[in-house]
């Protein structure tokens, strides 16, 4: 059972089962697809070891953890991903503008009265600038749930925070939730039993990464 974000004194950490971070993984590989990014080589994924986690010290035995990397400074998880994605290419880009889920992930993508104002050329570039960053933030959040144990400095936290969003976005596209009362519907799809649907599955994906993404916001928030 996932355990919910909590800010620590080394970071922003929470625990995934390996089903969950299966899971994770296959919703970022798929929003990576739909983008036309490519996901980082598939590490096996480790084994679930339960962890103390820092919340759950002694605090004098806490108060001697070291603190999170420097905001400003790439972690050693940082220097690793961009060693793994930094040899991928997406030289063949296919990006469906058509979609309804990558309208929401790309909005200067709509036509018509939605479309910014502007010239053509600026918009393209500036979407394909908005592309590339979520690309990379897909690709760090896929690369982060390899172990059970998170523990994310804060840029780390910030770049899994957009990816969670990112996928809920996509989510609520498929489940063509557009109202508070199409939210609600959703909400009510809260255990395994009623995943019955192909629908009623992606409700409850949908309520897990909107939770998990919340308690990583309400840490987040917490810090200011």
């Amino acid at each position: 059972m996932a355990l919910a974000f909590k800010s620590t004194l080394r970071g922003y950490s929470a625990y995934l089962e390996k089903p969950e971070r299966q899971i994770l993984r296959s919703l970022f590989s798929d929003v990576l697809t739909l983008l036309g990014g490519v996901s980082p080589a598939d590490e096996p994924l480790e084994e679930d070891k339960p962890k103390l986690f820092d919340r759950f010290r002694p605090r004098q035995e806490a108060a001697q953890l070291p603190e999170a990397p420097a905001t400003e400074n790439d972690s050693p998880t940082d220097a690793a991903f961009w060693d793994l994605v930094g040899s991928l290419t997406d030289d063949e880009v296919q990006v469906d503008l058509n979609d309804p889920a990558v309208q929401r992930l790309l909005p200067d993508a709509r036509s018509g009265d939605d479309a910014e104002e502007g010239s053509t050329q600026f918009r393209d570039l500036a979407q394909e600038d908005i592309r590339q960053e979520k690309i990379a933030d897909l690709q760090r959040a896929y690369a982060l749930v390899q172990t059970p144990s998170l523990m994310l400095s804060q840029k780390e936290a910030e770049a899994f925070g957009r990816a969670l969003n990112q996928v809920r976005l996509v989510l609520s596209s498929r489940l063509d939730i557009e109202h508070e009362d199409d939210a609600d519907r959703i909400h009510e799809i809260d255990s395994v039993d009623q995943a019955t649907d192909v629908e009623r599955y992606m409700a409850l994906l949908y309520n897990f990464v909107s939770w998990l993404q919340e308690t990583l916001m309400q840490a987040l928030i917490g810090d200011l």
